[in-house]
């Protein structure tokens, strides 16, 4: 996972002012209320399950473009066990089967 906010690039620290929230579901707009409570920080690592190769697009703050979306394992204790990683949020593209598109995108 990475943080294209220049000021959190480089950052060490957990600051919530840098930690990024990952989506309920990938097909709604990617606004506080679709929004896991789990925060990722630059430089997390994530399990990743599969692919969604059609959610809603996503620009990051450099103006990179994707309608992908990871859904990625969150960490024992969270709340939920998945959540939903915009592409434009990882440098690696890693090959994983494709996601069931969400009851919600039906």
């Amino acid at each position: 996972m990475f943080n294209a906010e220049p000021t959190c690039t480089t950052r060490t620290d957990r600051d919530p002012d840098c930690s990024l929230g990952l989506a309920i579901d990938p097909q709604r707009p990617y606004t506080a209320d679709n929004v896991v409570p789990t925060r990722v920080w630059q430089g997390d690592e994530l399990a990743v399950d599969c692919l969604l190769a059609h959610g809603i697009p996503i620009i990051d703050e450099r103006d990179a473009w994707s309608p992908q979306w990871f859904r990625v394992r969150l960490p024992a204790g969270s709340p939920r066990p998945t959540a939903w990683l915009p592409a434009v949020r990882t440098k690696d593209r890693p090959r994983v089967p494709a996601c069931p598109v969400p009851a919600s995108g039906r």
